[in-house]
């Protein structure tokens, strides 16, 4: 329910309202607006992909989806199943990730994690910022790594 923050009359008439579950066609009005915003100075290109591993039987043991903009991948979510993990899987992936980019013309990439940190450093990304104090006492990592 969307709930009306701000009760001054106001003389050109807006309100200011809270939408504590915006619908995905505002959230796509909102980027259209800031993409055309953006287009001013640098033409706006995304294109997302995703990455699926599945078993014989069509279950899934593990996916990534990105986003590939103005030269960079961006590593949106990546997810292996525990009965993978330790095998390569996540390596796998990211590996295919990053040689899509690479495709597409990127030169770098970047991702934030707040509990697999050491798995991207493993692959060549290094911090490049934080933020405190996330759900257990960790951090939530910035990472970027290099792709030429």
């Amino acid at each position: 329910m969307i709930q009306r923050m701000d009760t001054t009359d106001r003389p050109d008439g807006t309100t200011l309202a809270l939408d504590p579950d915006p619908a995905p066609a505002f959230r796509a009005e909102l980027a259209r607006h800031i993409h055309a915003f953006h287009s001013r100075t640098v033409p706006y290109e995304a294109r997302r992909f995703g990455l699926v591993l599945r078993d014989a039987d069509a279950r899934l043991l593990a996916g990534m989806t990105g986003l590939v903009s103005w030269g960079w991948l961006f590593v949106e979510a990546v997810w292996v199943d525990d009965a993978q993990r330790g095998r390569g899987t996540g390596r796998r992936l990211m590996n295919a990730a990053e040689a899509h980019a690479r495709a597409q013309g990127c030169h770098s990439a970047w991702l934030d994690t707040f509990q697999a940190e050491g798995f991207y450093r493993a692959l060549g990304y290094e911090r490049f910022g934080a933020l405190d104090d996330y759900p257990g006492g960790q951090s939530r990592a910035f990472l970027r790594k290099r792709l030429g």
